[in-house]
């Protein structure tokens, strides 16, 4: 299993082949989504980090207190280096290519609305209060739904 690292720096791999940069928001919100395809499509998880319910959405926290310092500008791949430890087989490379196609024109505050659907994992989560963690099975049953329609 990866860690949200490993898919993090993917995406900005992928960002970088086509001369693009991700700001953190973007980031996270894309490592998130593409956590739900993968528990909706596999069963599975795709990393290992827990994911909570914040104010303003669905938030990895490894993630997010490693990348906050960005602010609005784009993540440095080079810190991600440091803790993205586990190479990614190449089916999941596919995978993580068709989220980057799919979501890669979206903005970061683009795909934290649609991380706040009504019925989503967030939704069903947030209660008020800070540190409220989305089960994966929540996630999973939320996705494997949209698969359907």
């Amino acid at each position: 299993m990866y860690n949200c690292f490993d898919i993090a720096k993917y995406f900005i791999d992928l960002a970088k082949e086509e001369g693009q940069g991700i700001d953190p928001m973007k980031l996270l919100k894309l490592t998130y989504i593409s956590h739900g395809w993968y528990l909706g499509i596999t069963g599975n998880p795709l990393f290992e980090n827990q994911v909570q319910a914040w104010k303003y959405g669905s938030v990895i926290p490894d993630l997010y207190y490693a990348i906050r310092m960005f602010g609005k500008d784009n993540v440095d791949p080079l810190l991600l280096s440091i803790s993205a430890k586990n190479p990614i087989k190449e089916e999941d490379k596919e995978f993580l290519k068709k989220i980057w196609n799919n979501y890669k024109n979206l903005s970061g505050l683009q795909l934290s609305a649609i991380t706040h659907e009504e019925g989503s994992p967030w939704s069903q989560t947030w209660d008020g209060t800070y540190n409220s963690v989305i089960d994966n099975s929540i996630i999973k049953d939320y996705y494997k739904e949209k698969l359907k329609k």
